[in-house]
């Protein structure tokens, strides 16, 4: 489960971080003081416009300047020319800031003034130099025309036609001043543009209503002589007519054409059966004749006669002739009418043919008839449309050259100036309360920000928390900070010797007590290593030897660390002969020698080897091991760095712990479990790990060390 955060851990970061933050915030209120109190102070003045609609009485003006006043763009081509360089050239000249030094610094450096005045009475002014030239008077006035227009800002009032013409800069009075010469520079402007624009598009439109009178009248001659080539009299008439005409026919064409289609397969069907009564009589339109159903019915009645008389008499009876005798005179008939209603359906299909031929016909002229109508109403349409066109131009030039000139005359106008510019009582700019309140703000969460942010980018192990959170190890003892000046009596590396009863000489002793409670088993021999080099391995190695040989206890200090020995450089003896030497085939006793400190030995390095990891990992290293164990209560092994070499792995198997040193504020995180790792892979015995090089106070832990006793101090005191 994730541990809640309490606001305690919040409080301690920005303490820790404090002179980051503090920095920051000084640094930042500095430069904004700085910036405001020595910024010169910009005073601003406004002068309020009304540009109105135009009244609609008066002539519309719609010339090469001016737009709708219903366009969208208008007022914003307004904006737009009172920041124009036109305005402020004009504002230049009618306010003479050429020649003014609260405008143009240069203006007073010509000698006149006081200075000027004094040598003018007494006869020893400087003779005047020549008139600048005209094209160095008009750069001086652009460049004049730029500066107004750089303090210039034009701003609409919302939801109506005001509009605030605002001027900035150093001078109150000449704020308000330039502020009320640019309102009036636009009108004079505006009425320049207006009026100019007047004269410019009568003179125009003079010129092209001559251009389009001839052009009428040339298009109005070629309409006559083309109406009267072609004989066009009633021409729309015609047109009228001609479509009209042409459905007629169309339709009297369709009606004919499928009449004669009908008659046509009709007559097909009948031509061959003139003498084929009986198969003629098949055909519908035969036998449905009223003439010809009539003798159908007539014969079917004598053969129904002739039938029952057969029953009667015999085929010679007399009466029997005379009924066979009518059956063929009434089929001979019936044959004739047949013929004659086939010679019908002929006549009737030929009659089909002919009118289909002939309104064909008629349509075919009618069509080329509307053809050439309508040629001729095109080339008629294009020449009248020719005649209009240049018709309406010219009228509409002639109305507008009568309105221009009645304009220029009217003169409308709808630009007022309601409030002139009164000269501000203070600046707006800097605003000293507000750029410090600010500044004063953002310093101190900018400062917190970078607290977090310096909090969150460091990796490295800081206090005991992050050592048993990181680590999951049992912390063993924190050793703080030595800040210079601290330690009167020997260096860091013996400060448990020289200053036994000094805050710091005290942790080394808390550390013993760790190191002797962490296990029910006495601990006899360990290892004492960290991760990387630098981290105070072997001062705490001394310092904690130091610390259990005041226990009145035998300690050995072994220098294993054959590749950057410093036990011997620490306690200021020889290197010839030492751990390297015994494990080379030397006796123990060459290598152990005693120190002026109580109940501690030590045994160096000796000579560097060219295989260090091989000696100590061979077997005599674990015999030396078990012999120093014997003789001696405590042994103490400063190995190398774990992460460097493979030395100080061998070595953690053949003791009975290891304890790694963390240096607080550098060892990261990810070396120190790289480290953790490399004893684990060679299941070393992980006592602990010590946190040195704490500072207490940046970390908030000032109370885990705030007594600093010395009996030296008292006594001096006392004497």
């Amino acid at each position: 489960m994730q541990e809640e955060i309490h606001l305690r851990d919040y409080w301690k970061v920005i303490l820790k971080r404090r002179h980051s933050a503090l920095t920051f915030f000084v640094v930042l209120v500095f430069i904004v003081a700085v910036g405001t109190f020595t910024t010169t102070p910009i005073y601003m003045a406004s002068t309020r416009v009304l540009i109105d609609k135009e009244n609609q009485n008066l002539v519309d003006l719609r010339g090469v300047y001016y737009e709708s006043f219903y366009s969208e763009d208008y007022y914003q081509t307004q904006y737009e020319l009172i920041k124009s360089t036109a305005v402020a050239l004009k504002v230049v000249k009618n306010l003479n800031l050429a020649k003014r030094p609260e405008f143009n610094p240069a203006a007073g450096e010509s000698g006149e003034g006081i200075i000027g005045g004094i040598l003018s009475w007494i006869g020893l002014s400087r003779p005047k130099s020549a008139p600048a030239p005209a094209a160095a008077d008009d750069s001086l006035d652009l460049a004049l025309a730029r500066k107004v227009q750089a303090g210039l800002s034009v701003e609409p009032v919302k939801n109506s036609r005001i509009v605030n013409i605002s001027y900035q800069c150093p001078n109150a009075g000449l704020s308000a001043e330039i502020a009320n010469g640019v309102a009036s520079a636009y009108v004079e402007q505006v009425l320049d543009i207006r009026m100019g624009s007047a004269k410019q598009a009568v003179e125009w439109m003079t010129k092209k209503i001559d251009e389009q009178k001839s052009k009428l009248e040339q298009s109005q001659r070629a309409l006559q002589e083309y109406m009267k080539d072609k004989d066009i009299v009633a021409l729309e008439n015609k047109e009228a007519v001609t479509p009209q005409k042409l459905q007629t026919l169309s339709s009297q064409l369709i009606v004919a054409e499928t009449k004669r289609r009908e008659t046509e397969d009709l007559y097909n069907q009948v031509k061959g059966l003139s003498n084929k009564l009986s198969a003629a009589l098949a055909v519908p339109a035969i036998a449905g004749d009223s003439v010809v159903q009539s003798l159908r019915a007539e014969e079917i009645s004598l053969e129904k006669s002739i039938l029952e008389t057969s029953k009667k008499y015999g085929d010679k009876h007399p009466q029997m002739i005379r009924l066979k005798e009518d059956l063929k005179a009434l089929k001979d008939k019936l044959a004739n009418e047949t013929k004659r209603v086939i010679a019908s359906i002929k006549n009737e299909y030929e009659l089909s043919v002919a009118r289909e031929a002939s309104l064909r016909s008629l349509f075919n002229q009618g069509k080329g008839e509307a053809m050439s109508l309508s040629e001729k109403s095109i080339d008629f349409g294009v020449l009248k449309r020719d005649v209009d066109t240049n018709q309406q131009i010219y009228d509409a030039l002639l109305k507008r050259i009568k309105e221009t000139s009645l304009t220029e005359e009217v003169k409308s106008f709808n630009i007022y100036i309601i409030d002139k510019a009164e000269v501000p009582k203070g600046p707006i700019k800097p605003k000293k309360f507000f750029n410090i309140l600010l500044a004063l703000i953002t310093g101190t969460f900018g400062g917190v920000g970078i607290a977090f942010f310096l909090e969150y980018i460091d990796n490295t192990f800081k206090t005991p928390e992050d050592v048993e959170g990181k680590l999951s190890l049992p912390l063993l003892g924190v050793i703080p900070a030595v800040r210079k000046g601290e330690l009167r009596d020997g260096a860091i590396e013996l400060v448990a010797h020289s200053s036994q009863t000094s805050s710091i000489s005290e942790t080394y002793k808390g550390l013993r007590t760790s190191i002797l409670l962490s296990s029910a088993d006495p601990v006899k021999s360990f290892v004492i290593t960290s991760s990387i080099e630098n981290e105070g391995k072997t001062t705490t190695a001394v310092n904690l030897a130091i610390a259990f040989a005041q226990l009145e206890k035998s300690v050995l200090l072994v220098d294993a660390d054959l590749r950057k020995p410093k036990v011997h450089s620490v306690l200021g003896m020889e290197n010839s002969v030492g751990l390297s030497s015994y494990l080379t085939r030397h006796v123990i006793e060459d290598v152990i020698k005693t120190t002026d400190i109580p109940y501690l030995s030590v045994v160096p390095s000796g000579p560097l080897p060219p295989n260090p990891s091989e000696l100590l990992s061979s077997k005599r290293m674990k015999d030396f091991v078990d012999l120093v164990m014997e003789r001696f209560d405590v042994v103490i092994f400063d190995a190398a760095p774990l992460i460097t070499v493979t030395d100080t792995t061998i070595l953690s198997a053949v003791v009975n712990g290891t304890i790694l040193v963390i240096r607080s504020g550098k060892t990261t995180f990810d070396i120190a479990k790289r480290g953790m790792k490399l004893l684990s892979d060679t299941n070393s015995r992980i006592l602990g790990a010590v946190l040195n090089g704490m500072d207490t106070k940046k970390e908030g832990y000032r109370y885990l060390y705030p007594y600093y006793y010395d009996y030296r101090q008292e006594k001096e005191k006392t004497s």
